[in-house]
């Protein structure tokens, strides 16, 4: 069975999409805020008050080789995650990292 939810813009924005698995589907718990401080829609990327403007500080590490390198991202937010090669492979932050890690190419990397 499958059912259709009224998602907020934000999501539909983001591409989610509004038709789910009834597998998928729990009961929401509403965030404790003093048990769980950080997870406020706004200090998501890309939900509600966010920056408009997001961009990557740094590449602090990697994991991985050839199409499943994977890097860790700073953002200028101060959020962290990683991102595939294909996401990061324009950034200057990129060339910093490969240069830093004494190698010309992303497939020298150890």
């Amino acid at each position: 069975t499958t059912f259709r939810l009224d998602l907020p813009h934000d999501l539909l924005a983001r591409g989610v999409h509004n038709a789910f698995h009834a597998s998928l589907i729990r009961p929401h718990v509403p965030n404790e805020d003093k048990r769980f401080p950080g997870r406020q829609l706004g200090q998501l990327p890309g939900f509600k008050d966010a920056p408009d403007e997001w961009f990557v500080t740094e590449i602090t590490n990697h994991y991985g080789k050839g199409r499943d390198l994977l890097f860790e991202v700073t953002w200028n937010t101060g959020q962290t995650t990683w991102e595939r090669i294909r996401e990061v492979k324009h950034l200057s932050a990129l060339e910093a990292y490969l240069q830093a890690m004494g190698v010309e190419n992303t497939r020298d990397l150890p």
